[in-house]
């Protein structure tokens, strides 16, 4: 089972891999990627610290 999700994951990313290979010289891609990272961060950050 646990073989099968593996190897789904592995096909699914074979076109997300030949794009990012594609297209990794892109600045506008670098800072799409960064700003999203960065939304999750707070997003996470805000939902966990609820210390207030």
């Amino acid at each position: 089972m646990l073989s099968t999700i593996i190897d789904t994951l592995n096909k699914w990313m074979e076109p997300v891999k030949a794009w990012l290979d594609a297209n990794h010289n892109n600045p506008v891609m670098w800072v799409a990627f960064f700003l999203i990272g960065l939304a999750v961060f707070f997003f996470t950050y805000n939902a966990l610290n609820k210390n207030q």
